[in-house]
């Protein structure tokens, strides 16, 4: 049987190649870099995309809703998140994993995808079940009468996004990360376009949620169709074996999935139930979004590095597994660390531009939470190699860990503290758990001497990142927009993307990204 598209023997294994002309001959071998950037440029592509829709979209969420509906509507995603924290038990997430060790061993996934994506759709119905029951308790608890229609409407939704990681989890452990970014990408612009189509008809929040679940049931389908090739049924004997398999891995999956839900919900949580001031959530809300946006480039290098490692771990090849992880994490650093910049520097003017005057607010808790907001989003392009190796029990002690320390903080803070005090909980906990993260990776992970942090490129990238950042707080724009300081920061911010872009690689990496880019747009066109 002919293995997956783009490999070919060599010396009795199978390497991923770039196919198409070049300097050095037709076909060459991807380097670490070449091979991260490869995957990583149409993910990250698709973040960009993820960008200029949350740009577009958050604005007018606020425009059309006020900062009230903005908070009604972050309060309802809050709570129906509790109900997608098992999701479909971490079955999506060892499908991709199994698919990956398929991959590298030239082994059929036989009845794998068609059995996870059975599960996630079982799995989905039943969770929305409960949400739907919990939704008619809900009247009265949030100042908004149509609170309990929001949650009924996400409880519809829930089957078509189990059902959906479901797919991309085949799409992911076969790295078809161009076939999964423009997944990604037409499902992120076609939910804008129906959010906007229904809040100008006057629907307000229900309408929002709507356009959700419209986009999602589309979406759902054309992947659907897109992959039935991979969805196969050999009878109930391999039917429980492959539910088996994916179970007792997904379970663990499934768990530290759930604490990390919690972990990054419980701010939020804690000042739905304490505050309960829809424009206080509102602009704290606004305020997480802002910060969390740094995590979208290096998620996109996650989902590369998932079944990246779990290739190489099964093929018991160390020195390329810590490359990979070396390059993605200086990557990381520098993405994070370049945005970061850019949001003390500009972040007050561009606020009060996008959202209004009365969003400034925002800006603050942004910078409390920056700190340990941008470490712990740095982090997050290599954390899925914990259980990319077979331990996932790793990750969820430490995602039980940081969930337990930030609920208790967030829920102590709120109501001794306010708004500002779980700020400062979250970007304490936020920080601590970087360090714990990176003394885990290097432990259970690598094979590098002296651990990723002591690696040159991540080691000077992390430093310089950290240096820029303090001196862009000096610098920080006023929300008036003044020319002046204006062209000083827009210098400031040339300089440190230039540094921290030489630091980390210079040339051998990011001139290989700009050239991924530009043969992205230009197959796309």
């Amino acid at each position: 049987m002919s293995g997956p598209e783009g490999y070919r023997p060599r010396y009795g294994r199978r390497w991923p190649l770039i196919a198409g002309p070049g300097p050095k001959g037709p076909v060459e071998m991807i380097t670490e870099r070449r091979r991260l950037l490869l995957g990583a440029s149409w993910t990250l592509t698709a973040t960009i995309v993820a960008l200029a829709v949350g740009a577009v979209l958050n604005p007018v969420l606020v425009f059309y809703l006020h900062i009230d509906g903005y908070g009604i509507w972050a309060s309802a995603t809050a709570f129906a998140s509790l109900f997608g924290l098992c999701g479909d038990i971490g079955v999506a997430g060892a499908l991709t994993k199994f698919i990956a060790e398929h991959r590298g061993r030239n082994q059929d996934i036989e009845s794998l995808a068609g059995t996870a994506l059975v599960f996630g759709l079982t799995a989905g119905c039943a969770a929305g079940v409960a949400l739907a029951i919990l939704s008619l308790f809900m009247g009265g608890y949030v100042p908004y009468s149509q609170f309990p229609l929001l949650l009924q409407i996400q409880a519809i939704q829930m089957p078509l996004n189990l059902g959906t990681f479901s797919l991309m989890g085949v799409l992911q452990g076969r790295r078809q990360f161009r076939a999964l970014a423009v997944f990604t990408m037409g499902q992120s612009v076609a939910n804008l376009a129906l959010v906007i189509g229904l809040l100008v008809l006057g629907l307000g929040v229900p309408g929002v949620m709507m356009a959700s679940v419209i986009t999602s049931a589309v979406m759902f389908s054309v992947l659907l169709i897109s992959k039935k090739t991979d969805l196969r049924y050999r009878g109930f004997a391999a039917f429980k074996a492959d539910l088996r398999r994916l179970v007792r891995f997904g379970v663990s999956l499934s768990a530290t999935n759930a604490l990390s839900t919690l972990l990054y919900s419980a701010d939020i949580l804690a000042l739905s139930i304490l505050i309960r001031s829809p424009s206080v959530v509102g602009a704290y809300a606004l305020a997480v979004f802002i910060s969390r946006a740094l995590w979208i480039p290096p998620n996109s290098i996650s989902a590369t590095t998932y079944p990246v490692v779990s290739e190489y771990f099964a093929a018991k090849d160390s020195r390329r597994l810590s490359k990979y992880l070396e390059t993605a994490l200086s990557v990381s650093v520098a993405i994070t660390g370049i945005l970061a910049s850019a949001l003390i520097l500009f972040g007050r003017p561009l606020i009060q531009l996008a959202f209004g005057t009365e969003a400034v607010a925002a800006y603050d808790f942004m910078l409390i939470m920056l700190l340990g907001t941008a470490m712990l989003g740095s982090l997050r392009s290599i954390a899925p190699s914990l259980a990319a190796v077979g331990r996932p029990d790793i990750g969820l002690r430490l995602a039980g860990l940081g969930a337990g320390v930030l609920t208790v903080l967030a829920f102590v803070t709120a109501s001794t503290l306010g708004v500002t005090g779980v700020a400062i909980a979250v970007s304490i906990v936020f920080a601590f758990m970087t360090l714990v993260l990176v003394w885990a990776v290097n432990r259970y992970v690598v094979s590098t001497e002296g651990g990723l942090l002591a690696q040159r490129p991540v080691a000077i990238t992390g430093v310089l990142a950290i240096a820029f950042g303090v001196a862009a707080f000096l610098l920080a724009l006023p929300p008036e927009l003044d020319i002046g300081r204006f062209v000083i920061g827009a210098i400031f911010w040339a300089v440190a993307v230039l540094a921290i872009a030489l630091a980390s690689g210079g040339r051998n990496i990011w001139g290989t990204f700009i050239h991924r880019i530009h043969s992205a747009q230009s197959d796309r066109s």
